[in-house]
């Protein structure tokens, strides 16, 4: 049994299905240069065009790098390991949805926009992130910068 012992990735199996619970409209996954590299609309709510999403992503990126530049709070520099905490916008809650980001170690970005009830879907990014990792890059023909 899995149910209290921690995977590989790190991801506990109760943590995963809990996040699953939540209402994900849309997913989406940023290249380090905050290039959309993919995009799921899931319920068909989101009535946005290719370029919208485009504009979207590519703003979120921007306005994420930004803000953690000219963040007034203090990193915790982790010694040599610093760059692995994340930095950036990574949740931006409105009344009708939550914006959540999951910010990788090599600069990479899982979106997904959530519907109420809202719900921490962190987890759900990092169990897509790992699944991600195991198909796109262990394909031996998958560019890794578009």
């Amino acid at each position: 049994r899995t149910v209290g012992r921690r995977r590989a990735s790190g991801v506990r199996p109760r943590d995963a299905s809990r996040a699953a619970m939540a209402i994900v409209a849309a997913l989406y996954i940023l290249n380090r240069n905050g290039s959309l590299i993919y995009e799921q609309d899931r319920l068909g709510v989101m009535q946005l065009s290719s370029n919208d999403k485009i504009r979207l992503t590519s703003t979120f990126h921007g306005i994420s790098a930004i803000a953690a530049k000219i963040s007034p709070v203090q990193r915790v520099s982790g010694g040599g390991f610093g760059f692995l905490q994340p930095s950036g916008i990574q949740v931006l809650d409105a009344d009708t949805f939550r914006l959540q980001c999951f910010h990788t170690a090599t600069g990479m970005k899982f979106m997904a926009v959530v519907l109420p009830p809202l719900q921490d879907v962190e987890p759900l990014l990092r169990q897509i992130y790992v699944l991600y990792s195991d198909y796109a890059l262990k394909n031996p023909f998958y560019e890794l910068d578009m």
